[in-house]
């Protein structure tokens, strides 16, 4: 699978938001690299929570400033946020049960999903942050 890479379009101009996208793909690229480890390997299931437990994070300082400049669509923002989160955690239980490992569409789902979203969604609210 191919990592994600940054590139300057996916930028929302706000530093800190730029610095925890690029947290994000760091993360993910992490997975990507060891999606050939061993299944249900103790690399991937500490990868994934700690993907989780950072998008979370992000995600709060991004609704705050959402919330602070009274972006419009907030409330549709915060639910695409809340549908990423459930999907991690079912890949992380799915992991922790030993359901699968790091799977292709695991790793297109975090992919797909991170690249549309700083893409696309969060560029809805550049103006506003």
């Amino acid at each position: 699978m191919q990592r994600i890479e940054w590139v300057a379009s996916l930028s929302v101009g706000n530093k800190h938001i730029d610095e925890q996208h690029q947290k994000l793909i760091e993360l993910t690229n992490e997975l990507i690299d060891n999606s050939n480890a061993e299944f249900n390997s103790r690399l991937i299931s500490e990868s994934l929570d700690e993907l989780m437990k950072y998008s979370k994070y992000h995600f709060e300082d991004e609704e705050r400033l959402m919330r602070k400049c009274k972006y419009p669509d907030y409330e549709q923002h915060v639910k695409e946020h809340e549908w990423f989160v459930l999907r991690i955690s079912s890949f992380c239980l799915d992991v922790i049960e030993h359901k699968q490992s790091v799977t292709e569409e695991m790793i297109h789902f975090l992919s797909a999903w991170l690249l549309d979203h700083f893409a696309v969604k969060d560029q809805q609210y550049k103006s506003c942050i």
